[in-house]
Order: structure tokens, then sequence, then C-alpha cells
């Protein structure tokens, strides 16, 4: 009873530990964002700016009609094929302030006289609006700047309708060249007219001592709110009830400094670290795995050099919109290296299938609480696509194998029972989900069950099978609710 009962005390702990983690980094990344944002504007640069030197730099990576885009020493070069309008799509992650930022900045030319057009929609609930900006700039002239207020803006259908004051959907450029003729586009940015005034260490909405949300709608309208206010969020909160409570206060200021109670933003450059720092470390960390690839190490190493790989590319936040190409090459080494030492283990102690039927029933007992999790938390059931189911099965017997054939079946050779394994395997497997704190603590309490599984049946294909059907489940039905995503990394954040 006394060991149950520190098993129990010892799986509470860390799922608060999980949490509270998650907080600490949610309110470093809103303290991070504010500081640049603040810096930005104090030195008088753009606040929305997209630097177009690769096609991923767009949305979908490419444009939109038919179009071709490539990389050039002046950003990218697009042709046109036919001489139709084509679209480039502005990525937007947050929604952009037309009423203080009406001016667009365009560093571009054309190879020959065009037209360039914009196209915005605020939601995609709602109809875009269109409007024609004249003539691209041709030959060395490469700045372009617009005033959208200025601009006749018009729906699909013809019928006038205004500028948008917030958007938050879709921003496209859409220019026209004759056929076979080539427009380079470097950078776009929105300028302030007239600049904007930085609050000062006072909260513009102080919503720390737990005020409606509500109000906010009333707030808008006050002729007091600057275009860059300052908000205090609530002191308690979920993680995913700041990030929501964040979303809306873009909707209603995008360029409010958002921070945590009591926090007074400094501003900061915050510049990413240099791109030979990252490889760097990649570099020690492979050479790490091949001096130890062939030689005997303790258990503990091994755990620990199995699993820096993937939290350096998790846990350190380098999964963004784009991953770092550093962190990426470490998971990958990572997976190689654990895939080597297993070979030199053979055989194995463990297997794919086979085994009792009880083998194979028993990890599927975390499915029927999935679905009580649906029907009482959940939105209604929106069927996976089937490629993507299939390829989660596929993810899922990955991530089982790491962390049960390879962390697992290491960390059972400490003098210690079986109970630390189980903590520790499921620690880690939450940890690869960082800083989803909701996520991190299912994947906490399901691996719980997974790994006591695992060690009564050293079958692994049950555990992956049952593992994507769970997390297809939660997928369909909780995402967008008590889950804000299954994002993991920065991207959690986007």
């Amino acid at each position: 009873m006394l060991r149950t009962a520190g098993f129990v005390l010892a799986a509470a702990l860390l799922l608060l530990g999980l949490r509270a983690l998650a907080g600490w980094m949610l309110e470093s990344h809103l303290r991070h964002e504010a500081e640049g944002e603040q810096h930005t504007l104090q030195a008088g640069e753009p606040l929305w700016r997209w630097r177009l030197l690769q096609p991923r730099d767009l949305v979908a990576g490419r444009p939109f009609g038919n179009a071709t885009v490539q990389a050039d020493r002046m950003g990218l070069k697009l042709s046109s094929r036919d001489g139709q309008a084509f679209e480039l799509g502005l990525p937007v992650l947050q929604p952009i302030d037309l009423a203080h930022w009406p001016l667009l900045r365009l560093s571009m030319r054309s190879s020959t006289p065009g037209a360039l057009s914009l196209v915005v929609q605020p939601h995609a609930q709602e109809p875009s609006c269109m409007a024609e900006t004249g003539a691209i700039p041709v030959g060395d002239a490469t700045s372009l700047v617009l005033d959208l207020r200025k601009l006749d803006w018009r729906h699909g259908d013809g019928s006038p309708c205004a500028l948008p004051a917030t958007v938050a959907y879709l921003f496209r450029l859409r220019p026209r060249l004759p056929a076979g003729q080539t427009l380079e586009l470097r950078e776009a940015a929105l300028v302030a007219d007239p600049p904007v005034r930085l609050p000062g260490p006072t909260p513009t909405v102080d919503l720390s001592a737990g005020r409606e949300i509500d109000l906010l709608e009333q707030l808008t309208v006050a002729p007091s709110i600057p275009a860059v206010p300052l908000v205090w969020l609530p002191r308690e909160g979920s993680v995913e009830s700041w990030l929501a409570l964040r979303d809306r206060l873009r909707g209603l200021w995008p360029a409010a400094l958002i921070v945590p109670a009591g926090a007074v933003p400094v501003a900061a450059a915050h510049e990413a670290a240099p791109a030979w720092l990252g490889w760097l470390i990649c570099a020690v960390y492979l050479l790490l795995l091949l001096y130890s690839a062939r030689r005997k190490t303790h258990p503990t190493w091994d755990v620990v050099a199995v699993a820096a790989g993937p939290l350096w590319l998790i846990a350190g936040l380098q999964w963004g919109l784009h991953a770092s190409p550093p962190a990426v090459t470490a998971f990958v080494g990572a997976l190689a290296w654990a895939g080597w030492r297993e070979m030199q283990r053979r055989p194995a102690e463990w297997h794919w299938a086979g085994g009792k039927t009880a083998d194979w029933l028993m990890p599927f007992a975390l499915l029927p609480l999935a679905l009580i999790l649906a029907a009482v938390f959940g939105h209604g059931f929106a069927a996976p696509e089937w490629r993507h189911a299939f390829l989660y099965v596929a993810w899922a017997g990955l991530q089982q194998w790491l962390m049960l054939a390879v962390v697992l079946r290491r960390l059972e050779r400490w003098p210690a029972g079986t109970a630390l394994p189980i903590l520790g395997a499921a620690a880690l497997f939450a940890l690869l989900h960082t800083p989803n704190a909701a996520l991190m603590q299912l994947c906490f309490l399901a691996e719980l069950w997974w790994a006591w599984c695992f060690l009564r049946s050293r079958r692994l294909l049950p555990i992956a099978l049952a593992h994507a059907g769970c997390a297809l489940l939660v997928e369909s039905s909780l995402t967008g609710g008590v889950l804000r995503s299954l994002e993991v990394s920065a991207r959690f954040f986007l």
C-alpha cells in the first residue's frame, strides 16, 4: 500500500510539474513577444513585415495561379505563364491592424509594365475585398508605397466595401504580367500613419483581477484605447485559457502588448542565435553518439543520449513555423543511434506482435476512456482523413518504440523496481509534447498504462495501435475545446 501510495503521489506531482512547466514557458513566451514588439516599435521598424527570400515564405510555398516562383538574389523571382493574374499569399500569423498601419510598402520591380491588385479577407466567414493599386515599378524602381485608405475596395460582385480595420485570415498580392515576364519581390511591410504611441508601465487594460472578458467589446469603442495597449492577463487560468484570451485580445487590438499580470515589458531585440552555434551543438552531439555507438555504456547514458536530440527539437522550442535544421538533424541522429543500439542487442527482449489475447486487449482499455472524454467534453466527431490516420499509426509506432523498447527497457536496469522506469518513460513521453499542457498530461497518464502493459506483455504493436486510436479520437473531437490543438514545441504558440 505504501508503494502504491508513493507511486500515485509521484504521478500527481509530475502532473502538476508538467502544467507548471507549460505555464512558465507560456509566460516567458508572452514576455519575449512583448519585449520584441516594443523594441520593433521603438526602433521605428514595421510591426508587420514579410521578408520574401524563399518560396516557403509565401502561403503554401507557391503562387496561386499559373505562375512559377524561385529564389533569386533579389528575393523571389516570379514568372507568369499565361498573362493572367496570379496571387501571392502573405502569411497572416496574427491579426493585422490596417486601421493604424494603413501604408503598404513593397520592395519589388518588374521586367515589363504590369498591374497590381490587393485582396484582403478579415475572417474565413466574411467576403473578401479587392482593390487595384496601379502599375508595378519597372527597371531600377524597387520601392512602392500604397495608402490602403485611398484605394477603391470592392467585393467580388463589384459592390463597394470599406477597408477592414483588422485582417485575421487572408492578405494577398495579385500581380498581372504579360506571359513570360518576371516580377522580383523582396519584402512587404505595413507602416503606421501617424506613428503610434507606446504604452507606459501602467496597464491600459487590467484583467489581472479576473474581469469579465465580455467587457472588452465595450472597450473597443472607447476613444482612450490606443493602437498599442498594454494588457495584463488574469492571474489565474490555464495555458489553454490564456492563449484563447490572447487570441481574442489580438482580434480586438492586433498590436497589443499582452503579458502576465504585473509584468512590464522592457524593449529587447532578442536576436536569434547564430546559425553556426546550432550546427556546432548538433555536431558535438552527433560525435558523442558516434563515439558511444560501439561501446558498452551505462543505461543512464543511453537514455540521456537518445532523449537529448528529441528534447532539443521539441522542448527547446526549435520547431515553430519552420523547424530548426540543426535540431531536426539531431533528432534524426538520435533515432538512428537508437536503431543501431537495438540491432546490437539481438535477439530482442520484445516483439511487435504475437502474444495472448489479453496482450492485445489491455492497451485498448484507454479507448473507452477517450470515448467518454469525447462524449462529455467534445464538440462532435470529425472523421480524420484516411491518409492522415494511416501515417499516424506509423508515427505512433515510432514513438512507442522509442519510449518503450529503447528508453523503458534501459530504465528497467536501475535497481528501483518497476515504478521508477514507468514514471520515467511516461514523463519523457510527456515532455516530448511540450509546451501543450493538457496534451502533456494526457500523454503522461496514457503512457503510465501503456508502459505497464509493455512490461507485462513485451508486445509493441498493440500499444502503437491503441496510441493511434486514442490520439485520432482526441484530435477529431477535443481539439479546439479542452485541447487547444495537438501542436507541440513553438508551433503550439502560433
